[in-house]
C-alpha cells in the first residue's frame, strides 16, 4: 500500500472529508432546490463544491502564520463562498440568498459535527 494512504494526515483528512460530504449532502442537497434540478445533480453539486473547497481548508490555511481562531473563520469564509460560487455556478435560477443559505447551513452542520466529534472521541 503507498505511503500516502497510511500517511496520519491523509487518513485524518479523509475521515474528516469523508464526515463533512456525508452531513453536507444530507443538509446542502434538499436546501438547493425542490424538485429541479434532481436531487441526484444536487448531490453532485455539493460532492462538486466540497472537493473544491475541503482540501485547503484541512492542507492550506492551517499553515497560514496566523491564530487558530483566525484561520478557522478564514477557512469556514473560503469554503462558503467558493461553495455559494458552485452552487450559482450551475443552477443560474437559484436565489444568491439561497444558495448562501445552503452553503452556510451545510457548513455550519460539518464544522459542529466535526467539532463534536474531535472533542468526544478523537476520531476527526
Amino acid at each position: 500500500m503507498s505511503r500516502v494512504f497510511t500517511d496520519p494526515v491523509v487518513v485524518a483528512w479523509s475521515r474528516a472529508f469523508a464526515v463533512t460530504l456525508l452531513v453536507e449532502l444530507a443538509v446542502a442537497t434538499p436546501l438547493l432546490g425542490p424538485a429541479e434540478p434532481s436531487r441526484r445533480r444536487r448531490a453532485a453539486l455539493v460532492a462538486i463544491a466540497n472537493v473544491a473547497s475541503h482540501p485547503a481548508v484541512w492542507f492550506i490555511f492551517p499553515a497560514l502564520a496566523l491564530g487558530a481562531t483566525t484561520r478557522l473563520a478564514l477557512s469556514e469564509l473560503w469554503a462558503v463562498l467558493l461553495e455559494l460560487g458552485v452552487y450559482r455556478l450551475a443552477l443560474r435560477d437559484l436565489p444568491t440568498l439561497r444558495a448562501l443559505a445552503a452553503s452556510a447551513l451545510a457548513n455550519g452542520a460539518s464544522l459542529g459535527l466535526g467539532l463534536l466529534l474531535r472533542s468526544a472521541t478523537g476520531w476527526v
